[in-house]
């Protein structure tokens, strides 16, 4: 396993991490064994993993709670990041409340990451950094990042002078979504920002296991890339097509090449500018192990710009919000 500096920080993450999403099942992943989930997190921590992602509305703390059980005795052996989000703990006394529910959860007295998971609007912005930096002082987290910000959100925070708090931001990057470029990958490269990669299989597109969209689990298909004939969700027409285009065509190259479709994807991630590390959320230890392997994947430059250009259509239709769940101007991130 290979590692980074966090940020501007002297915390050193692994470059592959464990998003810890996927252990809270219910509505965005289904039914998941908790037994698996702690498994999972041993095996990681075995194979050189030492950095684990989960947050507080992850299933309402149900991620934590998991993670907390399987750091017993452990957790001096991993950089542990969480985040908080919604307008009311925003408010610093209802951050640190927060930040302590989390904390309880995880059965820990430090977070070595806090990230605030998505702006909101209706909050001045100098209220979540005040709370950011207070815990900081109170030894309740080691340092703070950013998930989701886009480059207004990015200016407004600035705007408040403590922008230097942050060491990281956490967005959704991959071969099919690439929003990022579009100026937020550029700006936390010169702000000093780590970038922290989820979603980094398209949430299993990019393994190659979906053909066509029906192959697809229902309880999936709520982010942009699917179309929303009830408008209840993002409101656009999704991009089916072009995806599993793309997806056919990835596997042609891949199969080319003699690489698995997975482990090709994530290796064209650590080929990107200002990745520190990548995100996955396997759900057991066959899942870890296949992940794994894109440590020892190499790619030509030629090679990952042939895939780039098979997923030039999805990519296209995408555009450059990076919100997954919320489309047009009711976007997240702006």
């Amino acid at each position: 396993m290979k590692y980074a500096k966090l940020g501007k920080t002297d915390i050193d993450v692994s470059v592959l991490g464990l998003g810890c999403w996927a252990f809270a099942g219910g509505h965005f992943w289904g039914p998941q064994d908790d037994s698996d989930s702690i498994k999972t997190v041993h095996a990681a921590m075995d194979l050189g993993i030492n950095f684990l992602d989960t947050a507080e509305a992850y299933e309402r703390g149900v991620s934590e709670r998991v993670v907390g059980q399987a750091l017993k005795g452990r957790r001096d052996k991993v950089v542990l990041a969480s985040k908080v989000v919604g307008e009311k703990h925003y408010h610093p006394d209802e951050m640190i409340k927060a930040c302590e529910e989390t904390l309880k959860n995880l059965d820990t007295d430090y977070l070595d990451l806090y990230y605030l998971h998505w702006p909101a609007m209706s909050v001045p912005f100098d209220e979540p950094m005040e709370g950011l930096e207070i815990l900081k002082k109170q030894g309740k987290i080691r340092a703070a990042g950013i998930s989701n910000y886009g480059l207004t959100q990015m200016q407004m925070l600035e705007d408040t002078g403590k922008f230097d708090l942050l060491e990281a931001h956490q967005l959704p990057y991959n071969l099919f979504w690439r929003a990022i470029e579009h100026g937020i990958q550029q700006k936390s490269i010169e702000k000093g920002l780590s970038i922290i990669c989820y979603s980094t299989l398209a949430q299993g597109l990019l393994t190659g296991k979906y053909d066509k969209v029906d192959d697809v689990p229902d309880y999936v298909k709520t982010t942009r890339f699917y179309k929303d004939p009830e408008n209840k969700n993002h409101g656009e027409a999704g991009c089916e097509e072009e995806v599993f285009e793309a997806i056919a065509g990835l596997k042609a190259l891949c199969a080319q090449e003699g690489v698995p479709l997975s482990q090709a994807a994530l290796a064209w991630l650590f080929k990107q500018n200002g990745v520190t590390s990548l995100l996955t959320g396997p759900r057991n230890v066959n899942e870890l192990m296949e992940n794994v392997k894109c440590m020892e994947t190499k790619i030509s430059d030629e090679f990952a710009n042939k895939m780039a250009e098979l997923s030039k259509k999805v990519n296209d239709k995408i555009g450059s919000n990076t919100d997954m769940w919320v489309g047009g101007d009711k976007s997240r991130t702006f």
